[in-house]
């Protein structure tokens, strides 16, 4: 019963007509109050707004429509510390708007909705919309059946969502309605973006969060009227609206406006109504109305009264204020500059114009006309440029700048449309092509905004491709459809697929950078329709008949239009049977890169790659670089709502392993929205072929870099087309194609004429060089508006809200030059003749840049702004003065500055906020607080506690406390608080005295972090950061002038300070001596100590091998080792288990164990000698002669690695394995590989040799000397090996400066003021002796007191050892690092160790390695890295990489606490390094890097082996096919019309197993026949060489004897090598012919699924039918090989679906001639196509199936063997 009376309740209710009135003919006063502030939430800090207080009268004046009029309105202005500060009345604001406020407006109003609104022409827009401020206040929608409902309602800001829930307060008589609207989902939003077309906003940053939102609520009290009017009162309207923003996250806090509405009506106070006779127009609706807004900047509030007078002071405080260097000013003047000119008529700009046109002025103006982005300057710049008032420099400068600055509507796209067509006429094809680019973003910004634009506009560059294809014109075609792309609109893509392959009706074949090009056109109008550009995206994607790069780019095209899952997985489906391994790693490495990616508009493919990637096959995942990839990296972070990315695409052809395509794109995440601020392409396939067919050459030319042969072999390219594109590249800025350009033979031929002809001949560079001779001064400005993005909401108070973000930068420099060349140039110089002269050139400039940085929030209208703003400002100054001596000649180099003589700020960053007003009428009274004052500056959670009662015994409790609790707790007052605020200031300065001068960082901060710790509260605030120039503190430190030399070659020794006599101690007290002395001294000095502490080490160790006590010797090492600092790389051993205990530990353990230790010493000794006296008395001669010259063998530094004899490995094995046995699973289940011991080649060398040694010996000597000789041997190869470790004899240990001279030398001088000038001088020199295989590197200061050196010294010990040691500090005895590398072995593979140890290092790098060592776990975890955590020497690290296999690597890292590996790392290149062969030599370190080269110089060569019937092709792929008898096959032959060499094999009649070869160079032929004694006969041109004349060259061609064979080499027709013995040939070409071959040994393109490709260009089914493809049929019939190639019938009937059919083959079957009969056949794969079996076909037309489909896949025996009868020929 309750719910039926409720619900009647509800119905009654809801039942009733609640429609607001103001009828009656009288007048209704309401009391109108509107505020809107900007600022902070939080209470307590600074905001900037205005207040509207008004008397409003509501009159109805006809029906349905009613005046609105203000009375007595007050305008006033808040801005100071909310809500402390009061409203200020803006008088002078108020009374020149009290008149337009005064003036009535008329509204329709009906049932709660606002209709037209009708106002005085006199009233502007601005007022009007305040007016539309209260009509939006009465907008209302009310139901009769509902009281909770949701809609959207149109309003002020649109057409919003709506919410009402209405109540009845019957006590009362009045109903309340309270509405609320969701300011964020408009439908039909008011708004305005500016700038802001670059950026692309995301469905899934929503999921995130956005960076603005906005909600308004209402609250209506209405009475109903008396009972003679009908309707209802509005008693009361209350508003209140919130407009946040915030750059980041929205829950990290952001900047509101608050804006509150009160309209109240005054009791008792309606009278009749008066409405005064004036003329009205329709204004239009409650929507709200743009004004003057949007040609007002935020930041600046000026006058236009007389704009001229003040460009014309702009303009003359820019110019004076900017010509050395930039004033701080000099942005925020430029602002103003285009501000002014934004209010500028025509006329005003022109005369502006005509008065400023020199050329101080004029750059300024031509920088400032194309930001204004108005009509009116638009007009004036094409007029400008169709005059030809302005350089085609000029005109391409400020021409581009416009076309994407300026406003876009008709009147515009109509004069940009005009004048494209002109430019067109006017033959400057390079403005021309930059404007036709710049007008298809017009284009695209036009129909953003219009929907029907592609009758007008667009059609004219339908057009223009259209007649571009029609006159064949390719570079027309490539520009028209770079425009398209940029215009980006959906009814371009019938137009666009013209040029796609398999899409265009015509047959027109396109060349394939023109379909890249139509590809990529695609890309922007993905945006709007992504369905239908995926369709045709992925078609061309798995088209496998297209060019791989076109594929490849439909593939970027495809994924950046985001498909849904299902065409992610068709595209991976595709991969499985793709026949492209170029496409399959390109398309592999696409969908791996965005599985990893964290952007949110990746979201979604994010999981569909994932998905993807468990369809495909790992494998892919291993093709090396040779094949294309991609790679795409990004980062987002969701609190700052911001993130950066980058797309890498390399696209390589089979031609070349270097990418052949690079597309770089930058990508910036922010404000919620995705933009490409930055994309990079080049694409230079065509230029390879100018080095490809000079291959010899060119790998010469980049060895010895000699510029003079590059240009002699340019000038020998003649086959390239001058009009054929070799490179080109493009540049995009926000998705937008602004340049492209392109390089072509033309190009070339006029680079290679500048560098022939004299200079005299050049009339630009002869000028250059005689101002420069002359001496020349430049000043060089250029202001730039770098970034306007604004975008502005109207708020329910009428006024409207602005975000805005502006960058202004000024650059400006003053330079002066003189140069002075020595001998004087003449008109005859030529450019080469400049590399045989000195040149002094000095220089004296102060480049300097200022950037501002403005980002606003608040009102911004052409009367009042109130806001806030946060400038960042930076300048930045760097004053150079040098002079620049340089002689080619003679190598040297010098380089003279001055230092600092006062602070130069080098760069100055200042950061505020600030909360500000501004009103036209009273512009000085502009008030600007900082949004941080003092009051809340401090930080509460630095603040002290302060009692409010301090009990009566506080003095004795005080007492008891310590000082700093008193101190703590006593009362501090606002100074005190302003020291504990969040300020942080710091300064710190590096003194540079020798060279004068100091380098200063400077800084401080306040922010209102301690209120929330957030991104936006922490830059809210004063910051300042300074690094400063200053000159050096202390007198004598003044240096007046700089000068650092540089000197090469075999005068670098004139450049050394001459040094003391070796004997003369660095130390005299006379001071006289010299820094390489002293160096010298420290060498011997070490090399002494050294000496005397290896004779205790050798002393010991003899002893130790006649006890052969182990522990003994090692004891007694170890402490020589220690005493004399050795770097030891040793493990533990079994006798001493703690390698890592204390010095003191150890001597303590040697003290107690010395006695024990010596008696068993002497005991094993009398046994051992007794026992090993007769089998090795010259083995110990040999070895005491060895261990006396071992004593000799020092490092110059004293620093040395111990190696690990056979002993020590294996007990360091077992401690290992002790140590680890409690982990028994290592590295994921794999082999234990940390436990494999890295075994040297030189120890394994001298291990092998022992053995023989041993082996040689007589059975009865090895039986009585076994444990002798063993011991003995233990003892050579730890000795020898030990010393391998060392720096060579003492010989070596010299300084190499005494033998050879420095490879170069640098010397730093500063030259000090004072009446004496002294110098202060610095100076390093290297040292390289190839006899000893050594190099020394020496740097220290040459005067002074100051002992800082570094001495650096590196030594090739062995074929397999290097070593290297630093040492630096005072005399170079501070710090110490070593770094061994030696070739070896790592279980069954070759591998190279690396080990580095460390004595002592500097604290700031010790601690920037604990940082770093904390990221190693988890970088190299993601790296895929095994990790095996056991614990190593601390200052010791390890690296070995050993060779798997030719193409992997195996890595394996130790570390103090870890062991790292990873396996098979995929390389670029084949190593040639295969598995450990023991009866071979090692190759050595030397030699294995000097392989490295090589190995890449060869990775770009390709090889085909035939051995029999096993070929192996240039891809590697290996198969097997026997060889009919006399027939030739091509074994390989340039796929070309014109071959440079083809290579014929065919069998020889001598024998199965020998086969012959023909080889084809050019018109030369060349044969080569085996014959039964096993030698090779040579025929040249059917002329037998006999071999006496080997080697025999001929032109291009080569041929020699190695071994058994022939070698043939023929570089430049393509040929590196030819190999043939009689049974095996080898066929390696030259890299330029990749992808340019064929025959049996493929096409040396890397794609081996289509290796099996025939003459036709199908590829075979098997690999007989491919081999039998290739043979060469002999035309007469009297020849050898009797084959000719037919189509034929299968030979039977096929059934399908119950239909017979005939099937005749779509490739020709190799047969036997006519009149032959096989005698062997094979059976072959190939393809038929069926007929009816009722239609009869002739043999003779079997051809014509060559085109037809195939429709089935069937075997047939084709002929490899024929007899023929002996009267076939006479038949014929």
């Amino acid at each position: 019963m309750r719910v039926i009376l409720l619900a009647l309740a509800v119905t009654l209710v809801g039942s009733k007509q609640f429609e607001p009135t103001f009828s009656g003919s009288k007048t209704y006063p309401y009391k109108y109050e509107g505020i809107l502030l900007t600022g902070l939430p939080e209470k307590g800090l600074s905001r900037a707004g205005l207040k509207i207080d008004s008397l409003v009268q509501i009159t109805e004046v006809g029906q349905k429509t009613y005046s609105l009029q203000f009375k007595s309105p007050v305008i006033e202005e808040y801005n100071g510390i909310w809500p402390k500060a009061p409203f200020v009345p803006a008088a002078k604001l108020t009374k020149a708007l009290a008149r337009e406020l005064g003036q009535p407006v008329k509204f329709e109003y009906d049932n709660g909705h606002v209709g037209h609104i009708y106002a005085p022409e006199e009233v502007s827009d601005t007022v009007l919309n305040i007016h539309r401020g209260i009509l939006n206040m009465l907008q209302m929608t009310l139901k009769s059946t509902e009281i909770v409902y949701e809609l959207q309602e149109p309003g002020i800001a649109g057409s919003c969502q709506t919410s009402y829930v209405i109540q009845e307060n019957k006590k009362k008589d009045e109903i309340i309605i309270t509405k609320s609207t969701d300011l964020s989902k408009c439908k039909e939003k008011i708004h305005k973006n500016i700038g802001m077309a670059c950026l692309n906003e995301h469905a899934p940053h929503s999921k995130i969060g956005k960076n603005f939102r906005g909600s308004a609520a209402y609250t209506y009290v209405m009475k109903p009227m008396k009972a003679s009017v009908p309707g209802y009162l509005i008693e009361s309207i209350t508003a209140n609206a919130v407009y946040q923003f915030s750059p980041f996250n929205e829950m990290t806090g952001a900047a509101v406006t608050v804006v509150s509405q009160k309209l109240n009506f005054i009791e008792g106070k309606a009278v009749e109504a008066s409405f005064p006779d004036q003329q009205f127009l329709s204004r239009g609706g409650l929507q709200y109305e743009f004004a003057s807004e949007l040609i007002q900047t935020p930041i600046q509030l000026v006058r236009s009264n007389n704009p001229e007078t003040k460009i014309k002071d702009i303009l003359e405080n820019l110019v004076q204020n900017n010509q050395d260097v930039v004033h701080n000013e000099a942005p925020a003047k430029f602002l103003e500059l285009t501000q002014h000119l934004r209010r500028c008529t025509y006329e005003n700009i022109n005369s502006i114009w005509k008065q400023f046109s020199i050329q101080m002025y004029r750059q300024w103006l031509l920088d400032a006309l194309p930001a204004i982005g108005t009509p009116t300057a638009f007009k004036f710049i094409i007029e400008r440029i169709q005059d030809q008032e302005v350089t085609t420099v000029e005109a391409s400068q400020i021409l581009v700048t416009a076309m994407h600055f300026v406003h876009v509507n008709r009147e515009t796209m109509d004069m940009a449309k005009a004048f494209v067509v002109k430019l067109e006429r006017m033959q400057q094809p390079a403005l021309f092509n930059w404007a036709m680019l710049a007008y298809g973003t017009m284009v695209n910004k036009y129909c953003n905004e219009n929907e029907d634009c592609s009758t007008t506009y667009l059609k004219y560059l339908h057009d223009f491709v259209a007649d571009a294809v029609s006159r064949a014109h390719e570079e027309h075609m490539v520009l028209a459809l770079k425009a398209i792309g940029n215009a980006g609109q959906p009814s371009s893509i019938k137009t666009i697929q013209k040029f796609l392959p398999g899409f265009g009706a015509g047959k027109a074949e396109f060349p394939i950078n023109v379909q890249v090009d139509a590809v990529m056109a695609l890309r922007n109008i993905a945006r709007r329709e992504p369905s239908k550009i995926q369709e045709i995206t992925i078609a061309i994607s798995m088209d496998t008949r297209l060019h791989p790069e076109i594929r490849m780019m439909a593939c970027v095209v495809l994924l950046e239009a985001k498909p849904p899952a299902a065409k992610i997985t068709i595209l991976a489906e595709s991969l499985l049977k793709e026949t492209s391994l170029q496409v399959a790693s390109f398309v592999y490495s696409h969908l791996k890169s965005l599985s990893r990616s964290k952007a949110p508009e990746n979201h979604s493919l994010y999981a569909y790659s994932n998905m993807a990637l468990k369809l495909l096959s790992s494998k892919l995942d291993r093709l090396n670089y040779r094949y294309s990839k991609s790679i795409h990296i990004d980062t987002f972070n969701d609190n700052l709502m911001a993130g950066a990315g980058v797309d890498l695409y390399l696209m390589n052809n089979a031609a070349s392993m270097y990418p052949t395509a690079i597309i770089t794109r930058l990508q910036a995440y922010l404000l919620g929205s995705t933009s490409d601020p930055l994309e990079f392409g080049i694409r230079a396939e065509g230029l390879e072929e100018i080095f490809q067919d000079k291959n010899e050459e060119v790998d010469s030319i980049l060895f010895s870099k000699k510029i003079e042969e590059v240009m002699k072999m340019l000038r020998r390219w003649k086959s390239v087309p001058s009009e054929k594109t070799l490179a080109s590249m493009y540049i995009k800025l926000f998705g937008q194609e602004i340049s492209f350009s392109h390089l072509n033979k033309k190009y070339i031929e006029e680079i290679i004429q500048v560098t022939q002809e004299p200079v005299g001949k050049q009339n630009l560079l002869w000028k250059i060089l005689a101002r420069l001779q002359s001496g020349t001064s430049v000043r060089w400005s250029k202001p730039l508006l770098a970034a306007e993005m604004r975008h502005i909401i109207p708020t329910c108070v009428g006024l409207p809200l602005e975000m805005s973000w502006y960058s202004a930068a000024v650059a400006a420099t003053s330079m002066t030059a003189q140069a002075q060349i020595t001998p004087a140039p003449t008109r005859d110089f030529n450019m080469f003749q400049f590399l045989n002269s000195a040149v002094e050139l000095k220089t004296e400039a102060s480049p300097s840049l200022a950037v501002n940085n403005i980002a606003t929030m608040g009102v911004n209208t052409e009367l009042i702004q109130s806001g806030v703003e946060f400038h960042v400002n930076t300048r930045t100054i760097v004053p150079v003065k040098f002079t620049a001596k340089i002689d080619i000649k003679e190598s040297n180099y010098k380089l003279q500055t001055e230092p600092c003589q006062v602070e130069t700020e080098v760069l100055t960053v200042r950061a505020q906020a600030y909360a500000i007003s501004r009103n036209i009428e009273d512009l000085e009274a502009a008030k600007n607080t900082s949004l941080l004052p003092a009051s809340a500056e401090t930080n509460p959670l630095k603040s002290r506690f302060n009692p409010a009662t301090r009990p009566r015994d506080s003095s004795e409790t005080t007492s008891r406390m310590s000082t700093e609790m008193s101190s703590q707790e006593s009362v501090t007052s606002e100074a005190q608080k302003r020291q504990h605020s969040s300020c942080r200031k710091y300064n710190t300065c590096g003194s540079f005295d020798s060279f004068g001068f100091q380098l200063c960082f400077e800084a401080s901060s306040e922010n209102i972090a301690f209120l929330r710790n957030v991104p936006l509260y922490t830059i809210i605030g004063k910051h300042f950061w300074k690094i400063a120039l200053r000159p050096a503190k202390n007198p004598e430190a003044i240096v007046e002038e700089i000068e650092i030399e540089v000197q090469t070659g075999p005068k670098s020794a004139s450049k050394i300070i001459t040094m003391m006599p070796i004997d003369e101690s660095p130390r005299d007290s006379r001071g006289k001596g010299r820094v390489l002395t002293k160096l010298r001294k420290i060498l011997q000095g070490s090399a002494g100590n050294g000496t005397r502490l290896n004779r205790t080490s050798s002393s010991s160790s003899q002893s130790s091998s006649q006890s052969s006590s182990r522990s003994s010797s090692s004891s007694s090492s170890q402490s020589s080792s220690r005493r004399s600092g050795a770097l030891d790389f040793r493990k533990p051993s079994r006798n001493n288990p703690h390698p890592r205990q204390t010095s003191q530990q150890k001597n303590r353990h040697h003290k107690a164990s010395s006695s024990s230790s010596g008696s068993s010493s002497s005991s094993s000794s009398r046994s051992s000698s007794s026992s090993s006296s007769s089998s090795s008395s010259s083995r110990r001669s040999r070895s005491n002669r060895r261990n006396s010259k071992q004593q000799e063998r020092q490092s110059a530094f004293g620093g040395q690695f111990s190696s690990s004899s056979s002993s020590n490995s294996s007990s360091s094995s077992r401690s290992s394995r002790s140590s680890s046995s409690s982990s028994q699973q290592d590295f994921g289940g794999r082999p234990a590989i940390y436990k494999l011991q890295f075994r040297g080649d030189g120890h394994a060398l001298k291990s092998d040799l022992n053995k023989k040694r041993s082996s040689s010996s007589s059975s009865s000597s090895r039986r009585s000397s076994s444990s002798s000789s063993s011991s003995s041997s233990s003892s050579r190869s730890s000795s020898d090996s030990s010393s391998n470790y060392r720096f060579s004899s003492k010989e070596q240990a010299k300084f190499l400066g005494d033998s050879v001279a420095p490879l170069f030398a640098i010397v730093a001088r500063a030259r000090k003021s004072g009446s004496d000038r002294k110098q202060q001088r610095y100076q390093l020199a290297a040292y390289v002796d190839a006899h000893q295989r050594r190099v020394q590197v020496l740097a220290a200061e040459t005067n002074g007191n100051d002992k800082w050196q570094v001495c650096a010294d590196a030594e090739l010990l062995n074929e397999y050892k290097a070593l290297a040691v630093m040492r630096w500090g005072q005399e170079c005895q501070d710090y110490k690092v070593a770094v061994k590398a030696e070739t070896g072995r790592l279980g069954a593979h070759p591998a190279l160790q690396i080990k580095t140890k460390w004595w002592k290092i500097p604290r700031p790098v010790k601690h920037v390695g604990k940082i770093l060592a904390e990221y190693v776990p988890g970088t190299t975890l993601m790296l895929g890295f095994y990790q095996k955590w056991h614990r190593h020497a601390s200052n010791q690290l390890a690296l070995y990489l050993a060779v798997s296999s030719p193409r992997t690597l195996d890595l394996l890292i130790k570390t103090h606490r870890m062991t790292l590996y990873k396996p098979a790392v995929a390389l670029p290149v084949t190593l040639p390094f295969g598995p450990v062969d023991k009866t071979q030599t090692p190759p050595g370190l030397l030699r294995s890097l000097s392989q490295i080269p090589i190995v890449f110089a060869e990775s770009t060569k390709s090889e085909c082996i035939a051995q029999g019937n096993k070929f192996t092709t240039f891809d590697d792929v290996q198969y097997t096919y026997n060889m009919s008898r006399s027939c030739y096959y091509v074994l390989a032959t340039e796929l070309s019309s014109k071959s440079r060499f083809t290579i014929l094999i065919k069998r020889a009649s001598v024998s199965e197993n020998l086969r012959v070869l023909k080889v084809q160079i050019g018109n030369n032929q060349i044969e080569m026949l085996p014959s039964t004694n096993g030698k090779l006969r040579l025929m040249y041109n059917d002329q037998e060489v006999s071999p006496r004349n080997l080697p025999f060259s001929q032109g291009t061609i080569e041929i020699k004897q190695e071994g058994h064979g022939l070698v043939l080499r023929a570089h430049e027709n393509g040929v590196d090598e030819l190999y043939f013995d009689g049974e095996n040939v080898k066929v390696k070409m030259c890299a330029g012919m990749r992808g340019k071959t064929c025959g049996l040994c493929g096409q040396n393109d890397g794609e081996r699924k289509t290796e099996y490709r025939m003459p036709n260009g199908r590829v075979a089914k098997s690999e007989t039918s491919f081999a039998q493809s290739w043979i060469l049929p002999d035309d007469k019939c009297n020849e050898e090989c009797k084959f000719r190639r037919e189509h034929v019938e299968l030979g039977r009937r096929v059934s399908v679906l119950g239909e017979e059919l005939r099937c005749y083959s779509t490739e020709a079957v190799l047969l036997c001639a006519a009149g032959c009969s096989p005698t062997h056949t094979a059976p072959v794969n190939i393809g038929f196509h069926c007929l009816p079996a009722a239609s009869t076909i002739s043999s003779r037309d079997y051809a014509i199936f060559a085109e037809k489909t195939e429709d089935r896949e069937d075997s047939f025996l084709a002929h490899t063997e024929c007899s023929c009868p002996a009267e076939r020929c006479a038949s014929a």
